[in-house]
């Protein structure tokens, strides 16, 4: 029974325990919950005005206050202004120098009376400089440097005007005289340089903390560059490889059907249904290497139905554009639609950026094909050439150049099963060539799909 009873109490403790150790730990975390950034400069501004008060309260009570009305006038104005100086010394440092100035003040109305100022005095405009030096503009930085210097030279005169009617030249006298004349000069500086060390300490947080977030950023955007440059090289490879196969088994399915359609119409049919399919795989091939090639953003994306938007944007933004448009829409892929709207938007920037301000788009709708032609005219002269440079670009070919936005238009170009060429020098010509969907059943005349050149006419 008493082992019992020992066992439940030993319960109960270890249950007391938790409970107060949450407890604890609830009140911590609703402590650091509370102490936002923002009550926690209140509180320091509180405590400021608090320091502030008392600094007053404390010069008035070790002032003399004897000698008349200009002794008890100069007490309270170095007393309130000295107060008003340390409370504001770091949100306020331009007023703090201000209060400083009507203490100095106040010093010189009380010393007609024969008073002198006393220590709490050189305590409060100490803070002041400090706080000048350490939160001010630079136009308070170099007030306070003033006062420190006028402090320190006011010192060494005043020792050295000592000295001067002192008749005693004992080594030890002499070496005390040196050495009041370097230190006190240095304790006059000591509340400018410890403010510029503060200063310092704080702009070396802030950049550090510049540095920590550019360093990240940074890294963010390499691992992006790395991740894209994978993508593109797998994109590249898989349309090398499958995309090949996959023309070349439409090509011989194409070539059956029409060696069997005389013979076996059912065996044609079936090689027709073959090639329809591998058309079709080829085009979910396309799709899925740009997506691969192109991140894309979530939701719908932008196709034919947003072309003439686009054109009317580009003249909102001052570009002079005419577009010329043959034939009737024809219908493309989700891929196809989009690779489209990019070069035309890709190619109508540049011209924008580069061009005279002038651009014209055709836009020939064929039978089996779509094509795109930009045509600007460079703002300045192509530098150190007369020759008109030419690219062309085949299927499997990857040759760089100079600009990412040029690249970007040849790869969704090549993905999307099409041609592309730029015409550079002093007349910019992009061309970009996009198979339409086929109007009738793959037993019609098959269509030219990947033997692709680009020929381009200086």
């Amino acid at each position: 029974m008493k082992a019992r009873i020992r066992a439940d109490e030993r319960g109960a403790f270890r249950a007391t325990r938790r409970f107060a150790m949450r407890s604890v730990t609830l009140m911590f975390d609703r402590i650091v919950t509370w102490f936002t950034p923002q009550r926690a400069a209140l509180l320091r501004f509180s405590l400021e005005i608090a320091l502030g008060a008392s600094f007053t309260i404390a010069v008035l009570l070790n002032q003399q206050w004897w000698g008349g009305a200009s002794h008890t006038i100069g007490n309270a104005l170095v007393a309130f202004a000295l107060g008003a100086g340390v409370a504001l010394h770091r949100i306020r440092p331009h007023y703090a120098l201000a209060g400083l100035g009507f203490a100095v003040l106040g010093v010189l109305l009380a010393a007609l009376s024969g008073a002198s100022a006393t220590p709490l005095t050189i305590v409060g405009a100490a803070v002041i400089v400090f706080g000048a030096a350490a939160y001010g503009t630079p136009l308070a930085r170099n007030v306070a440097l003033g006062i420190s210097l006028v402090a320190a030279v006011s010192l060494v005169l005043a020792f050295a005007l000592g000295s001067a009617f002192s008749g005693n030249t004992s080594i030890f006298y002499v070496a005390s005289r040196i050495i009041e004349l370097l230190i006190w000069p240095l304790l006059a500086m000591l509340p400018w340089v410890l403010g510029e060390l503060v200063r310092n300490i704080r702009n070396r947080r802030t950049l550090s903390a510049a540095v920590e977030t550019v360093s990240t950023e940074r890294d963010a955007a390499l691992t992006r560059a790395d991740l894209e440059a994978e993508r593109t090289r797998v994109a590249r490879d898989v349309h090398d490889i499958v995309a090949h196969s996959l023309t070349v088994v439409i090509a011989q399915a194409d070539g059956a059907r029409y060696a069997t359609t005389a013979d076996s119409p059912a065996a044609a049919d079936a090689f027709g249904a073959i090639a329809q399919t591998a058309r079709d795989a080829l085009a979910d091939v396309r799709t899925l290497l740009t997506e691969l090639r192109h991140t894309q953003e979530s939701g719908p994306q932008p196709g034919l139905a947003n072309l003439d938007a686009l054109f009317e944007s580009f003249r909102d933004s001052g570009l002079e554009l005419t577009v010329h448009e043959f034939g009737d829409r024809g219908r493309l892929t989700d891929a196809r639609e989009l690779a489209l709207y990019r070069i035309a938007q890709e190619s109508l920037t540049n011209a924008l950026r580069h061009g005279d301000g002038a651009a014209t788009l055709d836009l020939d709708w064929g039978d089996a094909t779509v094509d795109l032609l930009v045509t600007n005219v460079a703002a300045a002269p192509a530098p150190a050439t007369t020759d008109a440079a030419v690219t062309v670009v085949k299927h499997g070919d990857h040759q760089p150049e100079r600009g990412h936005g040029i690249d970007g238009m040849r790869e969704r170009s090549i993905l999307a099963g099409g041609e592309f060429s730029i015409h550079e020098g002093a007349t910019y010509r992009v061309r970009a060539r996009l198979p339409r969907e086929p109007l009738e059943h793959p037993r019609s005349e098959a269509r030219d799909s990947e033997d692709v050149v680009t020929e381009v006419h200086a």
